[in-house]
């Protein structure tokens, strides 16, 4: 044990050593950008798109060109579509180019949130340190995995940033003032144009000022004169915004457009003032609750806990790691420092009133809406303002708690936040990367089944497929994959959610004949029930399969799964090479039993029997065989038709005993198969065997 200590006592010495002579912000900033890195993109390499990440992803592939971004965006934040012009040719389509960006830019924005801070306290960098660290990892946001749809908050947050810090430059330093000012301004302007999430922020700068000249000269009056004077510029840009979001917005959307993220707290409030201010204080204050106390207990869920799980041990151990450097740097760091400065809490009650506003302005946007933080499978977004106030408070509470006699313990503190943090955004990244894989799983499947679609064909399938995506959003995924390039607001094809968007509730049943017109922002969809393609992805069960005909009295089905069958419609699949999309989808998968089954399938559904057999000879050579009983049924008829009874009988049998309750569906297709095949002494010996076997009644 004396050893143990020795040698982990030895390795500490040797990186203080390391890093005592380079300890400054260069340092800090490299190991900020390790902490993020480790945090959100340990598993880069398994990242793909997500959620509404499919729309970047569609306006990229299909060329739309500005206008045609900027009409899609039209309905809310049109300015966003310059994100998406400027950034498609520059990062490309590959899902980990977006990922490393998006993370760069987040980290930048971080940095000069830092430096904002450093200038306003110069002599506080333990606790603005620890405020960095823990605003990277922050376990409540966890947008850097849907980070194609995310760049428009995290380019905001950088802008807004950015313009903070060149705000302070402005007022405290003479040279340069108005260059500052004019760019400050500038990109002000710009964050609030392209996503609102920052837009209550720009309130707080006239407290932020205020604090400035308050610390400069102490007669409140005065800084209370010089903060609106300079605050003034950035108030009337903040005005033009509410204009132009208000006014100039509604006029120039087209006819007939619904409006998205209008204030409705305003209508609410005339219609039932006290009912609705008391609903209100309640979403804040559940939201304040959550950002600043409840949100670091997510990162332990005592039921997550599981010492077998690989990700689990590696999450704890590169948290460990991470969190114990930062420690290790920010003790040299405030040494460094406090060898030469000290400085008593300035103003601390007015600190904790600037944490305090950034809270509330930071979520204005979102409550005036009515949104809230913490409902919803992606509200952490509505939390991009809010934690610019939440998390400082934290840090200095806890930091005035412990005081500065004792800093160690208060960095050990943070360092175990830091830690849990970094372990849960590791541990959520897992998802995600599972997440991918089932996601293109079934897309290559679906092109194995069906490699081409005859124009107007929409997937309905009784559910969503995989996690964090909607039915939209996999439609987009359905157009990259089969219409790559086509440029044009009217798609060709769609994906619907049937229990959703199609199923007659009244009478429990898919409508026989319908119109479908479907419109989505500026993208339409247009077709009719006959181009229904029936299709159903349950990976624990089996493989992806269209619901043919062939597949009725399928063991296992859930009823919204057997309500699709009276959907199908033949000949809409077409049997022609088209290029996958390798840069979004990736590489074709190396065969596995569902390779060959997708391909037999096609195969059967065209009487290619040849083909069908070839492709189980295949996979029996590499040990492949369903798990799913009915994934026998194209061999079993192929070679039925092939007049090979033997073999066809041997797989009716190995399909029997490989999943409960088959006997209905082989019944039922050995009737078909009896009925379709010609007449042969083996065949009737089979017939014997089978109806053995299924207690069938086939009659010759």
């Amino acid at each position: 044990m004396t050893k143990f200590k020795s040698a982990i006592n030895n390795i500490i010495n040797h990186i203080v050593q390391l890093i005592n002579p380079v300890v400054g912000f260069p340092l800090y900033a490299a190991i900020l950008f390790l902490v993020m890195f480790a945090a959100h993109k340990l598993l880069v390499a398994n990242l793909g798109f997500y959620y509404d990440d499919w729309e970047g992803v569609l306006l990229q592939k299909q060329l739309f060109s500005f206008p045609q971004i900027w009409s899609y965006f039209l309905i809310d934040r049109p300015f966003s579509s310059i994100i998406h012009f400027l950034l498609n040719p520059l990062i490309g389509t590959k899902p980990i180019n977006w990922h490393l960006v998006g993370l760069l830019i987040n980290w930048a924005a971080v940095l000069f949130i830092v430096k904002s801070f450093l200038r306003l306290w110069p002599k506080y960098i333990l606790e603005i340190g620890w405020i960095g660290l823990l605003l990277g990892v922050y376990p409540g946001i966890t947008r850097q995995f849907v980070i194609r749809t995310s760049m428009v908050h995290y380019i905001s947050f950088l802008l807004f940033s950015i313009s903070i810090w060149l705000m302070i430059k402005a007022v405290q330093e003479l040279k340069h003032r108005w260059i500052y000012l004019i760019f400050s301004l500038f990109l002000a302007m710009l964050q609030m144009l392209i996503i609102e999430y920052f837009t209550g922020l720009e309130l707080l700068r006239v407290l932020i000022l205020f604090y400035i000249f308050k610390r400069e000269n102490s007669i409140t009056a005065v800084a209370i004169k010089k903060a609106f004077l300079n605050w003034l510029p950035y108030l009337f840009i903040f005005i033009l915004f509410v204009i132009f979001r208000m006014s100039v917005l509604p006029l120039i959307q087209q006819e007939g457009m619904i409006v998205k993220n209008t204030p409705w707290i305003l209508s609410a409030i005339q219609q039932h003032p006290l009912d609705a201010l008391v609903q209100q204080v309640e979403i804040i204050l559940q939201d304040l609750v959550y950002s600043v106390m409840y949100v670091w207990s997510q990162t332990i869920i005592p039921e997550d806990v599981d010492i077998h799980a690989k990700t689990t041990i590696l999450s704890w151990l590169v948290g460990f790691f991470v969190a114990g450097l930062s420690f290790l740097f920010m003790v040299q760091w405030i040494k460094k420092k406090n060898s030469t400065e000290s400085e008593s809490v300035p103003y601390p009650a007015l600190i904790l009133s600037l944490c305090l506003a950034a809270m509330l302005l930071g979520g204005l946007p979102i409550w005036a809406v009515g949104r809230q933080a913490i409902k919803g499978l992606w509200s952490s977004r509505f939390l991009f303002g809010i934690v610019l106030g939440a998390v400082p408070i934290f840090v200095l509470i806890t930091s005035w708690l412990f005081g500065k006699k004792r800093n160690a313990i208060f960095s050990i503190i943070m360092a175990l936040f830091l830690m849990a943090s970094v372990s849960f955004q590791i541990r959520t990244a897992r998802t995600y990367t599972l997440t991918w894989q089932y996601a293109k799983d079934y897309f290559w499947q679906l092109k194995w089944r069906a490699p081409a679609l005859v124009e107007g064909v929409f997937i309905l399938s009784p559910y969503t497929p995989f996690q964090f995506s909607s039915d939209y959003q996999i439609a987009y995924a359905t157009n990259v994959l089969y219409a790559t390039g086509h440029n044009s607001e009217t798609m060709k094809y769609w994906w619907f959610d049937g229990p959703d968007d199609i199923l007659d509730f009244t009478n429990n049943i898919y409508p026989e004949h319908m119109d479908i017109n479907h419109q989505f922002r500026n993208l339409s969809f247009n077709s009719s029930m006959e181009f229904s393609l029936p299709v159903i992805y349950k990976p624990a069960r089996g493989c992806l399969q269209v619901l043919d005909n062939v597949y009725k009295d399928e063991p296992l089905l859930l009823v919204v799964e057997n309500q699709l069958f009276d959907t199908f419609k033949t000949d809409l699949i077409l049997n022609e090479e088209r290029p996958v999309p390798i840069d979004i989808f990736g590489e074709e998968p190396t065969p596995k039993w569902c390779y060959y089954f997708q391909l037999a399938d096609l195969a059967r559904s065209e009487e290619k029997w040849g083909d069908v057999v070839s492709y189980w000879k295949i996979a029996e050579n590499e040990d492949m065989r369903p798990n799913y009983g009915p994934e026998y049924l194209p061999f079993i008829e192929a070679y039925a038709h092939l007049q090979e009874w033997d073999q066809t009988y041997t797989l009716i049998e190995k399909a029997y005993f490989s999943t409960e309750k088959m006997d209905p569906f082989l019944c039922t297709n050995w009737e078909r198969i009896f009925a379709d095949t010609e007449y042969s002494s083996d065949k009737e010996k089979v017939n014997y065997e089978v109806e053995n076997l299924l207690k069938c009644n086939t009659q010759p």
